[in-house]
């Protein structure tokens, strides 16, 4: 069963990589940075500041929003957290100078390398844009008036917490009844590999009742919950949305062991570009040491380190808005859009 149900995922995946030039995806920055709220600027608050910004930042890596400082590998990382600091800062919120929080930026190169230690699995930074749309009917908007750009915001901060690139569905009226209302959710829903529909149908004096649908990869997943909170109820939607998306990516990876691969890579015609995509390449964790191997008029061979092979390289660059696959029958020949 669990080999025909990745069959299946490839299948899918292969699918989604054919039209790899229009399906929109990010890769997300700041995924080894986390903010976060502390009393003061002690020793004490120092400490206990990296602790819950690393576990936001594990979050982020793995996609699961389980991940809590009660797990023993949680708690060992946790033990150790200052020594994988980079640099951090204290801000001051500028609507309110008396709440202090901390930035913590924590090495990429160490904390990987831990994670890795651990065989703990990673979503990859190159990420899907998640489509977010609120369908009627609205139901009866609670206290306070609020509208539909304040329900994708609190999204949009949630999400960004998440590492989890969304974009919103803004509609031109009330209703989708008109063409060019189906037309133009047909193109967005086009774009994007998933997307997720809600509404918020019901409230009383004490229960708000969000009723959504999920959508990846020809499934769906329903997403009811109910509360007395609406903010709650839509970080607990984008929570179950990142938490759904990634361990679908990254429990159908494979953890295959690294393979050194040449790739040939057109579109390059400065260093400023060749440098770009070395960056590029740096940021992917599938990926290791790079080497040039040849360098020809119209392209650039490197030699890579890869986690899965060709496969995996081709599967880390999926979504990528940098790199393209030339042909759908030669994995190793990509095309740099930049």
């Amino acid at each position: 069963m669990n080999t025909i149900r990745k069959a299946r995922f490839i299948i899918i995946m292969l699918s989604l990589s054919f039209f790899s030039c229009s399906i929109s995806a990010e890769m997300v920055a700041g995924l080894y940075q986390a903010r976060v709220l502390i009393a003061d600027r002690s020793e004490s608050e120092l400490t206990r500041g990296f602790s819950e910004a690393l576990v936001k930042v594990l979050i982020k890596l793995t996609g699961q929003s389980q991940i809590s400082s009660n797990m023993p590998w949680v708690r060992m990382l946790i033990d150790g957290a200052e020594s994988f600091i980079e640099r951090y800062s204290f801000e001051l919120k500028p609507e309110n100078q008396k709440e202090l929080s901390l930035l913590a930026v924590f090495d990429k190169k160490i904390l990987s390398q831990e994670l890795q230690t651990l065989e703990i699995r990673r979503w990859n930074s190159v990420r899907p844009t998640i489509l977010f749309r609120i369908i009627e009917p609205y139901g009866n908007l609670p206290a306070g008036n609020i509208l539909e750009q304040d329900y994708y915001d609190i999204i949009n901060k949630k999400a960004t917490d998440r590492g989890l690139p969304v974009t919103f569905f803004q509609s031109q009226s009330d209703s989708f009844e008109n063409q060019y209302e189906d037309d133009l959710k047909l193109n967005y829903l086009a774009q994007y590999p998933a997307h997720v529909e809600f509404s918020i149908t019901s409230f009383t004096a004490d229960k708000i009742q969000l009723n959504g649908s999920l959508f990846f990869l020809n499934k769906k997943k329903i997403l009811n919950m109910s509360g007395n909170n609406i903010k709650a109820l839509l970080d607990r939607m984008v929570d179950v949305t990142a938490d759904h998306i990634a361990s679908v990516i990254v429990l159908n990876d494979g953890g295959i062991e690294p393979q050194e691969v040449i790739l040939e890579f057109f579109g390059i015609e400065t260093r400023e570009e060749f440098e770009r995509l070395l960056k590029y390449l740096d940021a992917l964790e599938q990926v290791g040491k790079t080497s040039v191997k040849t360098i020809e008029a119209s392209s650039i061979e490197l030699e890579i380190t890869v986690k899965g092979g060709v496969r995996g390289f081709e599967q880390s660059v999926m979504y990528s808005k940098v790199l393209q696959k030339t042909s759908d029958r030669n994995s190793s020949q990509y095309t740099f859009l930049e």
